[in-house]
């Protein structure tokens, strides 16, 4: 009898030579992985832990940060708020904050802190030469009893002159000239100020809607009045009995950002966008009609903003399902023309990289560059509730919190669409200083690079089945690396989602092909796990197998 010739299977080989980052979905290719930790890109297309953190400072009950004046090197101190206590330079600032989200922006010198509507200002006094150290009201106010509120028209222009006055008031201890006011507790109500700051407040032809100073002394207020059509209008002659209130007034703003040298903020209502004056970060009720004064816009809208920024030309100002454009370079053209779908969930995760916009939405990660916003994580499968964010100019650091409350510090790099993963550090909030990107986890500063200590890290690789039914079986990994003096890693290998075995323990070897023999027993998919302490870098990986029987 004959027999057939016996057909001895070769062993396949499977190499990978180029590796694209993290990948969370069921099927995902050779070069990605399902699992790491502490991984950089910044070694890609070879695989590399990260680089070590740098601990800054011990700062308990941090829950802001951002960066102080630049002065060049790297941070060494912190500056942001803890509990409620702005530090600076890590020296308290004396004022007391509120407890909850703070939005901070540096306006000229002036660190702007809202909702509080305060400002710590790191710059000399012009009068005096010296910086103070207290947060100064971003509102002033004063309250007169018996003052007389007067307008008069001038026979041959019409122009009606208007002031307030009252013997040893005070006025110019409070105010100066170009201060915009609103007026509050007039028993004459159309003396009184309207402020629009929903879009249920109503202001009539007659009412007035900004007083802006025009001239001051002790006893004596001379005051321009305006209505919502940028016209000039009166008040009504009358002599207050009672007490009245007379202050520079801000918005209740929950977001705030810099642009064109005007303090931009959101509603806390939610119906509003408002510019200060130019140059000017106190002064929000300036509607003279010209080409300096103060803005605001309403939305149409639902629900709260979640962030504003600056971006390119226009303010981009955020809510949950949608993105506001604020277009212009004066209060004259200033328009909101366009309306984006695609909103941002947490304003803290909005960050901008060589000009575009990054930020995290209702459905993951998203960028935007003008147009449409399009998703940059369908690799990341869990839905993200919260994220910080920060950038160094090439990689966007996110700090995202999942659903079931647990946390990943992820990091794209945009010019290679690679995400990776460093570990699960709770970042409440990142600043960026001199190309440094530093966080607050913990009740720690960090610098998110320039550390000494060893990394420990891991990568996972994914399911490997050859697309294929038949059984198959391992022999051996080949592995070109370059492990450093005092570093050291671990291979192993799961089988049909099994446990993982170690089948090598490699340290101190400098660069070379390791080969790593396998065995293990028929299986459908396998798996390979490399672990590690210390710098490095794995160029390549070669698979050997074989494919058996059909599995049943």
């Amino acid at each position: 009898m004959l027999l057939p010739y016996f057909q001895a299977k070769e062993n396949s080989r499977t190499q990978l030579k180029v590796f694209t980052g993290l990948d969370r979905r069921d099927k995902i290719s050779d070069s990605s992985f399902t699992e790491m930790v502490n991984m950089t890109a910044d070694s890609m297309p070879s695989i590399a832990p990260r680089e070590a953190r740098k601990l800054i400072a011990s700062v308990d009950g941090a829950t802001t940060i951002c960066p102080p004046e630049y002065t060049g090197g790297e941070l060494s101190s912190f500056t942001g708020v803890r509990d409620t206590t702005f530090y600076y330079n890590g020296s308290a600032i004396s004022g007391e904050l509120t407890v909850g989200k703070k939005s901070i922006a540096d306006f000229n010198g002036k660190i702007c802190i809202f909702p509080d509507k305060v400002y710590y200002d790191y710059l000399p006094s012009v009068e005096t030469g010296e910086i103070s150290n207290a947060l100064v009201s971003m509102e002033k106010k004063m309250t007169v009893t018996g003052a007389s509120f007067y307008s008069s028209a001038n026979a041959v222009t019409g122009e009606y002159t208007s002031y307030i006055s009252l013997n040893s008031a005070g006025f110019d201890n409070n105010f100066r000239v170009g201060d915009s006011l609103v007026i509050s507790g007039c028993s004459t109500e159309k003396n009184n100020t309207k402020s629009v700051e929903s879009r249920k407040d109503f202001a009539s032809n007659e009412d007035i809607i900004s007083v802006v100073v025009e001239a001051v002394s002790d006893n004596r207020m001379d005051v321009l009045l305006y209505n919502k059509n940028g016209e000039k209008v009166k008040f009504t002659n009358a002599k207050e009995t009672g007490d009245v209130t007379v202050k520079i007034a801000i918005p209740d703003m929950d977001n705030v950002c810099v642009h064109n040298n005007r303090l931009w903020g959101t509603a806390a209502s939610g119906e509003c966008i408002y510019a200060s004056k130019l140059g000017d970060c106190t002064n929000f009720h300036s509607f003279q009609g010209l080409s300096d004064d103060s803005w605001y816009g309403t939305v149409g809208t639902g629900g709260n903003f979640t962030g504003i920024c600056s971006y390119r030309t226009p303010v981009v100002a955020f809510k949950r399902g949608c993105i506001h454009h604020i277009y212009g370079d004066a209060p004259i053209n200033y328009s909101m023309p366009k309306q984006t779908a695609g909103g941002c969930i947490d304003g803290r995760s909005i960050c901008e990289i060589e000009g575009v916009l990054y930020y995290l939405s209702a459905d993951g990660f998203k960028a935007y560059s003008g147009g449409e916003p399009y998703s940059i994580s369908p690799n990341l499968v869990f839905n993200y509730v919260s994220c910080a964010s920060g950038s160094d100019g090439r990689h966007y650091y996110a700090s995202a919190a999942r659903e079931d409350g647990e946390r990943d510090v992820l990091v794209y790099t945009p010019d290679m669409d690679v995400w990776v993963r460093e570990d699960d550090a709770a970042f409440e909030g990142f600043c960026t200083y001199n190309g440094g990107v530093y966080g607050i986890a913990d009740g720690k500063m960090w610098k998110m690079k320039g550390g000494t200590e060893p990394v420990e890290w891991s990568v996972v690789s994914k399911r490997f089945t050859y697309d294929m039914i038949d059984h198959k079986g391992m022999s051996c990994i080949w592995l070109r690396m370059d492990v450093s003096d005092g570093a050291s890693l671990k291979v192993s290998v799961s089988a049909d989602g099994g446990k993982f075995t170690e089948f090598a323990h490699i340290a101190n070897c400098g660069f070379y092909v390791y080969r790593v023999p396998v065995r293990f027993c028929k299986c459908d998919s396998f798996r390979i796990k490399l672990e590690g302490i210390g710098k490095t870098v794995v160029h390549d990986i070669e698979i050997a197998s074989h494919n058996g029987g059909r599995t049943m």
